[in-house]
């Protein structure tokens, strides 16, 4: 099978790494993948474009696309771009990629290949405005013909707000663990990092903007630290809320105790340094970031919002808490911190129901089978 994968740009956040993971076990399994890339990246550790994929170049904040939507001369970039790659699978992943793909896919009626969108994340958080809705259910998802949604629940408010008929799917997302397989042990990762074992140390992973609530993380380690003194908290992340963070923390009087830290490439050490993971979010899928934390053995204290509750077990594998009980959160992660035996039990148990459940290699093959479901149909009508 040959798949094109679409994405925004070569960069590293989520819907872009899990991607460039997916076409990996793609072709680990036999297949031909390539990825078109909507715009380029002039960012720190770009991903890396391999032979076949396309950067195009397109301009995010042209006035085109401000004003029309879409620009007609990337447009026809993306058609060209499929046409060469011959697809029988073109998958969208997100953003912009949903309305350049379906608009392409508008063009290219008569073509052979099949378009399938991975959702990752609660429509109605982001398509709050009625006129937005309209013109997605009415002028890009009957051009989708199919739908992955890497949560249960994110997939059927998918299916709700766009009314889809469709083929759907829920493929919970994967991570690929090889890098993670050199993750140190945590005594050595907290003296390679600077921090000492006696130190309760909870850790943030992701974009600093306001869908994660990264101010709310800070609160919550205000109240953890009120009860424990020595608690340590870390920042891996970079987005437009940095500034406003820093200045929140020395108001809060955390600056001596917190660490940002920025995008890291090798999320490994940090994890393996940390107690816990902690998930603050108004809105998720099903985060990498919990999947690899609980990898190597590390219980996650989350908000319970979109596919959360598919990746944390409650008193299992982690906490979840109401996103608004920030006092809720603190209690959690305190469990957490104050009782070895329990950290351990959380985090072993992590470990084993990662493994079980949310390696790349396991989604790839979910996801072959059903782009194959998605062909058939097309064929068949049925």
């Amino acid at each position: 099978m040959r798949v094109l994968q679409f994405v925004q740009k070569p960069q590293r956040r989520g819907a872009e790494i899990f991607a460039f993971q997916l076409s990996g076990a793609l072709r680990r399994l036999g297949h031909e993948v390539s990825t078109i890339y909507l715009y380029p990246y002039d960012g720190d550790t770009p991903l890396d474009v391999l032979p076949g994929d396309r950067v195009l170049q397109g301009a995010e904040r042209s006035r085109l696309e401000v004003t029309l939507g879409h620009n007609p001369a990337l447009l026809r970039e993306v058609c060209d771009a499929i046409d060469d790659s011959k697809p029988d699978i073109v998958q969208v992943n997100g953003a912009r990629t949903v309305k350049y793909g379906a608009l392409a896919r508008r063009r290219r009626s008569g073509a052979p290949w099949r378009l399938v969108y991975r959702n990752i994340d609660n429509p109605a958080y982001w398509a709050t405005d009625p006129i937005r809705r309209w013109f997605y259910r009415r002028r890009i998802f009957p051009w989708i013909e199919g739908t992955v949604g890497v949560s249960q629940a994110t997939l059927d408010e998918v299916v709700r707000m766009y009314g889809l008929t469709t083929p759907t799917v829920f493929v919970p997302n994967g991570f690929d663990p090889e890098p993670l397989d050199a993750a140190p042990a945590m005594e050595e990762a907290r003296e390679r990092l600077g921090v000492s074992l006696d130190r309760p140390l909870m850790l943030f992973m992701g974009n600093l903007t306001e869908q994660k609530r990264p101010d709310r993380f800070l609160r919550v380690f205000a109240r953890v630290k009120a009860d424990l003194p020595t608690a340590e908290a870390w920042m891996l992340g970079s987005g437009p809320l940095a500034d406003e963070l820093k200045q929140q923390a020395r108001e809060l009087s955390l600056a001596d105790s917190i660490r940002f830290l920025g995008y890291q490439k090798d999320v490994a050490p940090y994890i393996a340094a940390c107690d816990v993971l902690v998930v603050t979010s108004d809105s998720d899928g099903i985060p990498a970031v919990v999947l690899e934390s609980a990898y190597l053995g590390k219980p996650a204290v989350v908000t319970r919002v979109g596919g959360l509750h598919e990746c944390v077990v409650e008193g299992e594998t982690g906490f979840l808490v109401d996103p608004r009980d920030e006092e809720g959160l603190a209690g959690r992660v305190k469990t957490v911190l104050n009782d070895d035996e329990v950290r351990r039990g959380l985090g072993d148990e992590a470990r084993r129901y990662a493994v079980d459940n949310f390696t790349i290699e396991a989604v790839g093959k979910r996801y072959l089978e059903f782009y194959e479901r998605v062909i058939d149909q097309a064929r068949t009508g049925r």
